[in-house]
Formats: C-alpha cells, structure tokens, sequence
C-alpha cells in the first residue's frame, strides 16, 4: 500500500510549468457533487471566453469564475478543455462512483471526456480544496502522464488516482504533425458530512 502511495505521490509531483490556474470554490449551496466541462478560448496567454460544454447548476458559477483567472504561455493560442469535478460531500460513500460525461458540444480539436470517476475522500483527513491536475494524453485519448499544477498531500493523491480511470476520446481533428493532446483535471473537495440530504 505505501509503495502504492509513493507512486501516485511521484506521479503528481509539481513540475516547472506556465500554467497558473485556480481551483473554483464549492457552492455552500451545494449538497451532492457534480462535473463541469469546460473549453477555453485563449489569446496571448489570457482566457478570452469559457464555453460551458456541460454541468451541473450550482457548480458552473464558480468554475466560470475560477477558469476566467487562469493563465498560459504568451505564445499558446490552441484552446484547452478542463473538466472539473466536484466530489460528493458523503463521508461514507461506498467507493468512487463512475458516471457518464455530456460532450457532446466540445470542439473537435479537443479530446472529449466520456467517463469521470469521483475521488475518494482520503481516510484520516480533513481537508478541503481543488487540486488541479495537466494531463498528457495518447492520441488514442489514453491518460499517458500527469502533473500536479495546484493542490498537494492527501488530497492531490486521490485526485491523480481517481483521474488515471477517467476516459476519454481523442480530438476528432488532429494535425498529423500536433503534439500529443492534453487537457486539464480538477478535482474540488469539501468537508464531508456523516451524510448529506436526501
């Protein structure tokens, strides 16, 4: 199990990067978790426009908001795709739910998520926050590598573990001569409860 530990540890540890991003805060509204996907427009290295593929209601706000203040290399004009997803805040949910992902609208440049996988919370702690996460894809759409970009301990571990089952398709349109796609995880978590409301 520690040997386990310190392979996912190895796996997000922070790399030297351009891309500053914020995690969005979870809705004190919010009593069950959801996903947002998201495309980035960019221009010089700013977020021109957020284009909101798919998400749940109270979440969308805040990932708008946070998404908005995020920042890349000057040079970088392609566009991003981030799927954030907010875990449930049930302390004890059995194992980590698997759902179905709507991208239907995402642009055909971009991979598309087909399949997110929700942490899970990480016994002993307590914490709460995102961990945002970069991650090199084949161009099958196959998780190849990821990086740790914000967000760390306990949390940034199941994250990255719960990410490595996430599924999604390649672009639908790629330049033979492109680099590998990538996109952008997010995981927010917030304090669990002994259950939320029904």
């Amino acid at each position: 199990m520690h040997a386990i530990l310190l392979v996912l540890a190895l796996m997000a540890e922070p790399q030297a990067t351009d891309v500053i991003a914020v995690a969005p805060v979870y809705p004190v509204t919010a009593y069950r978790g959801g996903t947002v996907v998201a495309a980035l427009e960019l221009a010089k290295g700013s977020v021109q426009d957020v284009k909101i593929v798919s998400g749940d209601k109270p979440f969308v706000g805040p990932v708008v908001d946070a998404l908005r203040q995020w920042r890349f290399p000057e040079d970088r004009t392609n566009p991003a795709i981030v799927i954030v997803n907010f875990r449930g805040p049930d302390l004890y949910s059995m194992g980590s739910a698997q759902h179905a992902v709507d991208a239907r609208g995402v642009p055909d440049s971009l991979p598309r998520p087909r399949n997110v996988t929700e942490p899970r919370y990480p016994p002993n702690s307590l914490g709460q926050g995102g961990v945002i996460l970069q991650i090199d894809l084949t161009r099958k759409g196959a998780i190849a590598k990821s990086r740790l970009l914000k967000g760390g301990g306990d949390l940034a571990q199941a994250c990255t573990e719960a990410v490595r089952h996430w599924k999604l398709d390649p672009p639908k349109k790629i330049a033979a001569d492109a680099p590998a796609p990538e996109a952008f995880a997010v995981c927010v978590f917030r304090q669990p409860v002994l259950s939320a409301p029904k």
